[in-house]
């Protein structure tokens, strides 16, 4: 009853065509909604499917491949390692799968969940959307038996999640809004981020951008997290039900859940601010498989490595000509924020 009850208001709110800015990279599909990359694999959630396929996005015509089977209910999907964590809604739990494995078979982490949907690994802590029961939950994934606990409650069916630091910001369906918490405070309190937004459904930070999948209204829209007063602009129109957002390099990659397919949008030039106030700072190689070189610089400068979700990965001191270790890094986009505020981005391969 809990799938029929989203799908349906989902249903409701019509479908419209793909605009002209959209492409589609694979058809055929059955409700994908999360997806999430690794390296060139497209891992894609199949709701209807009960499983997880897989594309190589840089086939020329990419084909779905099963990595497992017998799900129930899986949306939204998080990686560490090797370890792939799948909410299963129908099934009320989070399980995993070893994504090297021949024939992966998937493992209970926790059960008695209501409806798990959106998950964001932050640390050790993952955190866990429950629409239906309105809150906000988490788990410690190193620990042997985990047990959720509330991180808050008395939400309007949060779905999405994105973190910026110690701020949590969270997509609540239902109530129309993004709201977000810092995860720091022993009694988290919501604030509102945006409003008026039309069935918000999944997050994506880029820089000081988030990106909203508004599947109410077929579109992508974002708004700049360092405004006063955030407003949301469109990104791309015209979609089908999106719901998940994943990126790779300038291409932004959606699932469209009722289109039965997975689109993207080439995002060139990127919205977030790339230049710096000293234009002579660069980096190369970009990408890069293990070392960048900073070049311009005046001074020596403090910097932090954040990921394409706004996770501060690593810091230091950088000065001109030095070079930075990312050998250690997964492959993907990756932020150099500098003391001053300035960005660059570069590509991990």
């Amino acid at each position: 009853m809990k799938q029929i009850y989203i799908l349906t208001t989902l249903f409701l709110i019509g479908i419209t065509n793909l605009n002209a800015q959209i492409t589609d990279v694979v058809t055929g599909l059955i409700t994908p909604q999360g997806i999430l990359l690794n390296g060139n694999d497209l891992y894609i959630a199949e709701v209807d499917g009960n499983k997880i396929s897989k594309i190589d996005i840089t086939a020329t015509s990419p084909t779905p491949t099963d990595v497992v089977t017998g799900l129930n209910g899986p949306r939204f999907l998080v990686l560490n390692g090797n370890d792939l964590y799948i909410a299963e809604d129908i099934g009320n739990k989070i399980s995993k799968i070893d994504i090297t494995a021949t024939s992966p078979t998937p493992t209970d982490v926790v059960t008695g969940l209501n409806g798990p949907f959106g998950i964001l690994l932050n640390g050790n802590d993952l955190y866990i959307t429950e629409p239906f029961s309105n809150k906000i939950s988490k788990i410690d994934i190193t620990e042997t038996s985990p047990t959720p606990t509330d991180v808050i409650t008395g939400l309007n069916g949060p779905t999405g999640l994105a973190i910026n630091g110690n701020d949590l910001y969270i997509t609540e369906l239902f109530g129309s809004k993004i709201s977000k918490i810092d995860i720091t405070s022993s009694s988290p309190t919501a604030v509102d981020v945006v409003t008026g937004l039309n069935l918000p459904h999944q997050l994506l930070l880029l820089g000081n951008d988030l990106y909203i999948s508004e599947t109410g209204a077929n579109k992508i829209s974002k708004i700049d997290i360092t405004a006063t007063s955030p407003t949301p602009t469109n990104v791309a129109t015209g979609l089908n039900g999106p719901t998940g957002l994943e990126i790779k390099g300038n291409d932004l990659y959606i699932s469209d859940f009722f289109g039965n397919k997975i689109s993207k949008l080439n995002l060139k030039p990127l919205s977030i601010n790339e230049n710096t106030l000293n234009k002579k700072v660069t980096l190369f190689p970009n990408p890069s498989a293990n070392l960048l070189q900073i070049v311009g610089l005046d001074k020596t400068e403090k910097y932090q490595i954040y990921s394409s979700i706004g996770q501060k990965i690593s810091e230091g001191l950088i000065s001109n000509n030095q070079k930075i270790n990312i050998h250690n890094l997964m492959n993907g986009l990756y932020f150099l924020k500098f003391e001053d505020g300035n960005t660059i981005r570069f590509i991990k391969e």
